[in-house]
């Protein structure tokens, strides 16, 4: 409930079976686990960690003031940023991976 559009966009991605078969691509010991790319269903190829969802992709948003509409996932497919209130990586806690740019994630989750 305290980032709607990007749980919506995971639950999303999850009831697809986007998911599936992806490898965690990024673990570091005691730390963080990374997982969502599609190119790291391969978990052998370079490139994993680079994959996100197809640009223009939709995904109804679940809760939240926004709950019903519509997203489309765009720049590359991903999801707008979301600063709803000041939340830290606990561990534990599922949160977006991004690049470090705006509005730069899209299917990439770590788990604290």
């Amino acid at each position: 409930d305290k980032m709607p559009l990007t749980a919506s966009n995971f639950i999303d991605l999850a009831k697809s079976g986007f998911y599936d078969g992806v490898h965690f691509h990024r673990v570091i010991p005691k730390f963080m686990a990374q997982f969502g790319c599609p190119i790291a269903r391969d978990p052998y190829n370079t490139r994993s960690g680079t994959g996100r969802p197809r640009q223009g992709t939709t995904f109804k948003i679940l809760a939240g003031p926004d709950e019903g509409k519509e997203m489309v996932r765009k720049h590359g497919g991903n999801i707008p940023d979301e600063f709803t209130e000041k939340l830290s990586n606990s561990r534990g806690t599922l949160s977006m991976a991004n690049t470090g740019r705006p509005n730069s994630g899209g299917s990439q989750f770590f788990i604290n």
